[in-house]
């Protein structure tokens, strides 16, 4: 039969089967009707085993069932094509028909075998195929006896038990003949273990044809019950008190294939480890739907997402990457793209010329409320465990003030509650604009005592304080004319690396300085509807540690969705799912479509195992660094998890130091002209008359009766 009609697959065993369990799922094939050709084979190449099972299309998922029920943890997986050997050899045991061999040297033989799969190197193959031909059922002992050296028991025992007439062969590939030939020999040496008198194994040459295409001899000359197959077929067959064995991969993790729907290029993950020359990747449609990335420090995720970043440089797109340290913006400054390197924007709050942001700008006053409005989102998410209403109306009013003013900046908020007469040159127009809104809450401020005020902001400037003094924010927020505009990643495909510098400048800076940044952007990225959707290029969002920077003003769930088709897509990362605000984490899960997962603990393990019937919390605790596990769309439709092999980061092929200065020299402001320009700003203004609140009253004048008497009766 061509085995053109048959189906060919691996075989994922456990690490350990029990003798029993091994001999009843064999023969289990004895009561498929028709006698249906079997075949079974054992690959050992570079130091490990697979096992591949082939049986006819209409009957193999019957085969498959007939192994599980005995076998339950058998899994079928699409593997890679197997190379053709140099060399075949058949199995012979000419009395086999009739005597028993020797089953205490079963497990000797298979060890051994397993021993000869464990020498292999990565450009050797050694194969074992067992065809599974004519059954033999249950029959009475010989009437001719057991020629004197055979026990009856064993001659009967045989007899009483399933055979199959067999044909096995060994074939291999290797460097030279004789290495070819010694791989062969070792492992029939292996199987001589279970040689019996008068039933001695030997070897005969075979056509390599014939073992590619697992053709059925013309006639079968082996035949072994199933207790004895057992032992040719390469199994991790052992008891309970065994001891390991040799080139058994190990039960988890599990290897699992892509399937055939998933991409092969667009923005590629990495590689299959099972199936040669299979990249995995998700297409720039797919990826509008978003990226989960979980996995600790040291697993890989770095890697990847570098990875992921400089494959959307490469392609021109407009790209934004938050790294909460440095670690990750150093790789890809060391890695761009010749053509995108006038590109690179690098924001570092440690930079002693950094690039600025004005996220009070606006152009009308709607724009200067949104930002008003998003600055607030973010300092509430940031402190809400110390948030009060109080707290809530006073910066509120103070971002709302200082937008409307379109030359202000963020650092300014302090010395708008300190400083009174910075506050007159800047209130007393607002108010006038807002009367019946700003216009009485500052109404309302200016009547406080100096004690009051004091009190009234403290809770506040606190928090200000905390991250607004510090210079590397100062130089970032203080700068009221920017040379560098967020909207400039869209609409001139600029590459925006932050390097939050958490370790630098704290925990509590940094988380302030990425959720503006996110908030943004996700700003400039939603003006993108004023742009025809066929012009909206794709920009791609990478944040690792995510739950940190994002605070998006409204729904998160509503942001995802909504970014697709703007053309953003975002890459989310982070270490731990309980990391996460549980909230945020529903937003993710419901809204992300695709995830890759590294290495977790034993709670994310769980919890993920808990979500699949592929895989158990052991596969997810147990990958090894730069393997992880993919579940991905494809064609807008999701597909099953399949193993991954991450790629490394391409060679350095651009020098970090010079585009930090170019980018600095391009976009950045020394700090002292940044302090520079807002003490210009702030002297004339605090040196400023004061100026009305509400109705304006006449001033006292002694000489004026009418204002006395007025003054009597009231």
């Amino acid at each position: 039969m061509s085995s053109s009609s048959w189906v060919w697959r691996e075989l994922a065993l456990p690490s350990r089967i029990d003798p029993s369990a091994a001999t009843d799922a064999l023969t289990a094939l004895a009561g498929l009707p028709g006698h249906p050709l079997v075949a079974l084979e054992a690959i050992g190449r570079d130091g490990t085993v697979e096992w591949r099972l082939g049986a006819r299309t209409d009957v193999y998922r019957a085969v498959v069932a007939a192994f599980r029920a005995h076998i339950p943890s058998l899994r079928d997986e699409a593997g890679q094509q197997v190379d053709s050997v140099s060399q075949v050899t058949s199995v012979r045991l000419p009395a086999s028909r009739r005597w028993p061999l020797n089953h205490h040297g079963t497990a000797p033989a298979i060890r051994g075998l397993l021993s000869v799969f464990a020498s292999t190197t990565p450009t050797e193959s050694l194969r074992i195929q067992v065809l599974l031909g004519p059954r033999s059922h249950p029959s009475r002992t010989p009437k001719n006896g057991t020629g004197g050296y055979r026990t009856p028991e064993s001659v009967s025992k045989k007899a009483k038990e399933t055979r199959f007439a067999c044909e096995i062969r060994i074939g291999a590939s290797a460097a030279s003949p004789t290495r070819v030939r010694s791989l062969i020999n070792q492992a029939a040496a292996a199987l001589r273990a279970l040689d019996a008198p008068g039933n001695h194994l030997h070897l005969v040459r075979r056509h390599v044809a014939a073992f590619d295409g697992a053709r059925a001899p013309w006639l079968w000359r082996v035949t072994l019950s199933a207790a004895e197959l057992a032992a040719f077929t390469g199994w991790p067959i052992a008891d309970a008190t065994a001891g390991p064995l040799p080139a058994v991969p190990p039960t988890h993790p599990a290897t699992l294939v892509a399937t055939s729907a998933v991409a092969r290029s667009g923005r590629i993950l990495g590689d299959s480890p099972l199936q040669r020359d299979r990249p995995i990747a998700i297409s720039q449609d797919d990826s509008s739907r978003h990226l989960h990335v979980l996995g600790p420090t040291g697993v890989g995720k770095s890697s990847l997402l570098g990875n992921l970043a400089l494959q959307d440089i490469e392609a021109g797109q407009g790209a934004v990457v938050v790294d909460p340290k440095y670690d990750l913006i150093r790789d890809l400054l060391e890695r761009i793209p010749e053509h995108r390197r006038d590109d690179v924007v690098v924001l570092d709050p440690t930079d002693p010329s950094p690039i600025g942001l004005q996220p009070l700008g606006g152009h009308d006053a709607l724009s200067a409320d949104l930002s008003a409005d998003v600055i607030l989102g973010v300092f509430h998410s940031l402190y809400r465990d110390s948030w009060g209403p109080r707290t809530h109306d006073i910066l509120h009013a103070a971002l709302l003030t200082l937008a409307r003013r379109g030359d202000a900046s963020l650092v300014m908020v302090p010395l708008l509650l300190t400083n009174p007469g910075l506050r007159r040159s800047i209130t007393g127009r607002i108010a006038r604009n807002d009367p019946m809104g700003l216009g009485t809450f500052w109404a309302w401020y200016e009547q406080l005592s100096d004690a009051e005020r004091s009190q009234t902001i403290a809770p506040l400037m606190n928090k200000l304080r905390s991250v607004l003094l510090r210079p590397g924010l100062r130089g970032i927020f203080g700068q009221r004319a920017p040379r560098f505009a967020l909207g400039d990643v869209f609409s001139k495909r600029r590459i925006l690396l932050v390097a939050l510098r958490k370790d630098a400048i704290g925990d509590e800076a940094a988380h302030l300085l990425g959720s503006l940044v996110v908030s943004f952007v996700w700003q400039a990225a939603k003006a993108r509807t004023a742009v025809p959707q066929h012009a909206r290029m794709p920009v791609s969002i990478v944040l690792d540690e995510f739950q940190d920077v994002v605070r998006l003003h409204g729904d998160v769930s509503d942001a995802l969705a909504q970014a697709r088709s703007l053309g953003v897509s975002f890459t989310l990362a982070h270490q731990y799912l309980k990391q996460v605000p549980q909230s945020l984490r529903d937003a993710v899960t419901g809204t992300v479509r695709s995830r890759v997962v590294f290495s977790t603990n034993s709670s994310d393990a769980r919890e993920l195992a808990a979500t699949t019937e592929q895989l158990q919390a052991e596969d997810f605790r147990a990958l090894p660094r730069f393997q992880a596990y993919a579940q991905l769309l494809a064609g807008g439709s999701p597909q099953g998890w399949c193993s991954l092999q991450t790629r490394p980061l391409p060679s350095p092929c651009s020098n970090a130091t010079e585009l930090l200065q170019h980018s600095r020299s391009s976009y950045g402001q020394p700090l002292s002209d940044v302090e520079a320009d807002l003490l210009e700003f702030i002297q004339p203004a605090a040196n400023a008359p004061a100026q009305q609140f509400g109705r304006r009253r006449n001033p006292f004048n002694p000489n004026d009766q009418s204002a006395s008497t007025k003054g009597d009766a009231s």
